[in-house]
């Protein structure tokens, strides 16, 4: 496989297994950081995703699903924080997603895909750690005022929203990050 149809960029496996490995171990210490300070269970999970852009850059897609589904694997196990946790593992596959559904010309329908799948992980994220899992801290946090729950939920799929739009802006310049660094 020539350098330009291999998704490591010319690199070997072990470069792959490795720089996927740091920024696993890189995730997973942003989101361990994240239990130390309570509102960062929404920030560190976003933050954590962040390494996944490089990797997706520099070894491809695939490798970045794994990178995603080992940094999930081990914030569940040895996490403080499982509301960050679960968060991660419902959102934090979002930045290997965003290039196929920006690929979507229309406006309007992609915002409306984006809307869609948000309200979707939000709703199974909270199903999942409420009535599965029993996790008592969530249940109680709801609310029994259906608008108090409905709010929240509106309140992440706004802050995912938002995410998309960072996304859009830290994309180009990771990209152009990693041409200097890792490239030459």
């Amino acid at each position: 496989m020539t350098a330009k149809n291999n998704p490591s960029g010319g690199r070997s496996k072990a470069f792959a297994v490795s720089f996927g490995a740091l920024m696993a171990a890189a995730g997973t210490a942003v989101m361990l950081l994240g239990a130390l300070i309570p509102v960062f269970t929404y920030c560190s999970p976003l933050l954590a995703s962040l390494f996944l852009l490089p990797v997706t850059e520099i070894c491809g897609r695939r490798n970045a699903v794994l990178v995603w589904a080992v940094t999930a694997i081990l914030v569940l196990l040895i996490g403080a924080d499982k509301e960050a946790a679960f968060f991660y593992l419902f959102f934090g596959w979002y930045p290997l997603a965003k290039q196929e559904i920006d690929g979507i010309r229309r406006k309007l329908l992609r915002s409306l895909v984006k809307v869609l799948i948000f309200s979707a992980a939000a709703a199974s994220m909270y199903a999942l750690t409420c009535y599965v899992l029993g996790i008592e801290e969530i249940v109680e946090s709801f609310s029994s005022a259906a608008w108090v729950n409905v709010m929240f939920f509106a309140a992440v799929v706004i802050c995912m929203m938002l995410y998309d739009a960072a996304l859009r802006r830290l994309e180009p310049r990771i990209r152009r990050l990693i041409e200097k660094t890792v490239r030459h």
